[in-house]
């Protein structure tokens, strides 16, 4: 780490700082060094079907794991099928949110 001198106010600033303490001068773009910005480019429509996918399946396991003690067989099922359905549904959107990303 190296001290350098700021080229808008010449106060001692460090190589390493984003920006002047005292003027708020960009140092790191002087150096060269350049910030990497990711964007995330997923959809809202897939967020919110994953989000309503996370949804399916929790509910349906709830449903299966509490009609279990019952014993009632068409709730337990019921409960079964939605937590298998949105098992699959957060697969098929996470494959499409990997498919489309860049």
């Amino acid at each position: 780490m190296a001290i350098i001198q700021c080229p808008e106010c010449d106060t001692d600033v460090s190589d390493k700082a984003e920006k002047c303490p005292k003027c708020a001068y960009p140092i790191s773009a002087q150096l060269g060094e350049e910030k990497v910005q990711t964007i995330e480019k997923t959809s809202k429509k897939l967020k919110k079907q994953l989000v309503f996918a996370a949804l399916a399946t929790i509910i349906g396991f709830i449903i299966m794991v509490s009609t279990v003690s019952n014993g009632s067989n068409g709730s337990t099922f019921f409960g079964g099928f939605l937590t298998f359905i949105g098992i699959i549904w957060i697969l098929t959107i996470k494959i499409k949110i990997w498919w489309h990303h860049e």
